[in-house]
């Protein structure tokens, strides 16, 4: 499975759909976290993969919760351990690759970019160590539980727990959630760098709520909808890589006795501080109240419009 999910018949009951999905996507997660923890030295893209991969079920997860009658805990536990080994290794991949690229001649270059490897091949374990926590057949149960609740259904009735929920109509409501917070924290007058943050994470979570549901909704949704969110999270992602390396720097700064080092890593962090600010700026110059309106209207109207 891609990132598109592809549902031929939107009228079937979505807590069968739901199973289908998330089946797939936890085969994604189970299939790539080997790579991540043992083969990342091949190809760094091993855990970028992964990741990503493990957000997008954790995004199917927390989108059919409702349909699972309360037998997600234990494997949103899982994503979330998943995900918290993988991030730090990704983190330093990243600040790698943008030292790497520098001149080597800048102050202080060569100290980063030691230190910072030291600090990869340490953070690797975490991975290491999830792969085998995951192996012992732990993760697979917990999957497993949450599909059999979904196959069950609930005996609930007035709520989207409804065994029999058309899943046109769950995604309806699954979208119209997911986009509700991210233009709440879209309509802010000159947000700050961390609200940004928040911004970026609850677009990702209405951008991968698009990939799975996009079957329900015109062509639109995936044509001019999904790019202006994507482009927006592209944005706040440069912001928060510096944003990350800032925070490493500082904490190793807090470390460090008086010296050259310390004049170095300071001027670093002023550096880092600096691209974020202007990140912030380029972004808020583009992301207008207008294009948030529009943005907002685009996504109701579609919602609404496919009853």
């Amino acid at each position: 499975m891609g990132k598109w999910v592809e549902v031929n018949n939107v009228g079937r009951p979505a807590a069968e759909v739901a199973a289908e999905i998330l089946r797939l996507r936890m085969q994604v997660v189970e299939r790539r976290l080997p790579l991540a923890a043992y083969e990342f030295h091949c190809d760094i893209e091993h855990v970028h993969r992964f990741r990503v991969g493990c957000r997008r079920a954790g995004a199917a997860l927390q989108a059919f919760r409702p349909l699972m009658a309360g037998k997600a805990k234990r494997l949103s536990k899982w994503l979330q351990r998943l995900r918290r080994a993988a991030g730090p290794a990704r983190d330093a991949d990243v600040l790698l690759e943008r030292l790497r690229a520098e001149p080597c001649s800048e102050p202080g270059h060569e100290y980063l970019v030691t230190r910072l490897a030291r600090r990869r091949a340490d953070v690797q374990q975490a991975l290491i160590d999830v792969a085998e926590q995951a192996a012992t057949g732990l993760l697979d149960q917990s999957v497993e539980r949450c599909l059999l609740s979904l196959h069950k259904g609930s005996s609930q009735k007035g709520s989207l727990q409804v065994p029999d929920v058309r899943f046109d109509f769950f995604a309806r409501e699954a979208l119209r959630s997911a986009g509700r917070k991210m233009f709440k924290l879209a309509s802010l007058e000159r947000p700050t760098v961390a609200q940004l943050h928040q911004l970026r994470i609850a677009g990702k979570r209405l951008r991968y709520s698009m990939e799975l549901f996009h079957a329900a909704f015109p062509p639109m949704l995936r044509e001019v909808v999904y790019p202006y969110v994507e482009s927006i999270q592209s944005r706040l992602g440069k912001l928060n890589d510096h944003a990350t390396s800032q925070a490493l720097f500082q904490r190793w700064l807090a470390d460090l006795p008086s010296g050259e080092r310390v004049a170095q890593l300071a001027a670093r962090i002023v550096e880092e501080h600096q691209s974020i600010e202007r990140i912030r700026s380029d972004f808020l110059n583009w992301w207008t109240a207008e294009h948030a309106t529009t943005l907002e209207s685009h996504l109701s109207e579609l919602i609404d419009g496919s009853r």
